[in-house]
């Protein structure tokens, strides 16, 4: 197996292919360095060179335009970018703050994502749809998907779901005192307070939004 060619060396081959197909005789330096653009006949003289310690040509010294082209010569395509894995998510089901894990045993469909885009490593992962527009400020929407890293105990300032009651909830976990608050980003929605009267169940952090468009 012939070495690989650098982007400019492929232009070249694929240009000498192509010239010889159409007029029989190989280009002169000159006519390379103008389709290449290539400032000097030195460029070109290297990139040739280069062609010919790799085996895609042969030249025969002492003649000109003596450009011969080897077998199988067509030049290569750009490598294919490394293969890259998808992880199938459970997309949250209807749960509640005293049995929070019923959303997880009761999923409402799958979706498959980027395992390297969104660093899916660590903990236990799951999907969710955004319940509401109390995020929209931060351009999170009703209906946008969350990817979700399960812990329920996030950092102060982290995007969390959970549910209050019966209901999900997708908000900023902000530390208050011994306790905390769960903050939205739109003007005249009160937060969600850890004071007992309404029982709160975070299932974990938001680490990325997806959405159809």
């Amino acid at each position: 197996m012939r070495p690989p060619l650098s982007p400019r060396q492929r232009q070249l081959l694929a240009f000498i292919e192509r010239y010889i197909q159409e007029r029989g005789f190989p280009p002169s330096y000159e006519e390379m360095r103008t389709a290449l653009k290539v400032s000097s006949l030195n460029g070109i003289a290297e990139m040739i060179a280069a062609l010919e310690r790799k085996g895609y040509i042969r030249r025969q010294p002492g003649k000109s335009r003596a450009i011969n082209l080897q077998q199988a010569t067509t030049a290569p395509p750009d490598p294919l970018p490394p293969s890259r894995t998808c992880e199938t998510l459970p997309i949250l089901g209807a749960g509640t703050a005293e049995n929070p894990l019923v959303a997880l045993l009761r999923p409402r469909g799958l979706i498959s994502v980027d395992s390297e885009f969104f660093a899916l490593t660590g903990q236990a992962w799951v999907a969710a749809l955004v319940p509401d527009d109390t995020m929209a400020q931060e351009g999170i929407r009703q209906g946008d998907v969350a990817i979700i890293e399960q812990n329920n105990q996030p950092n102060n300032g982290a995007l969390v779901y959970g549910f209050a009651g019966e209901q999900p909830f997708l908000r900023r976990y902000v530390e208050s005192g011994a306790s905390f608050e769960l903050q939205s980003s739109r003007r005249g929605i009160a937060p969600l307070r850890n004071d007992g009267k309404t029982p709160l169940a975070i299932i974990g952090i938001v680490r990325g939004i997806l959405r159809r468009l």
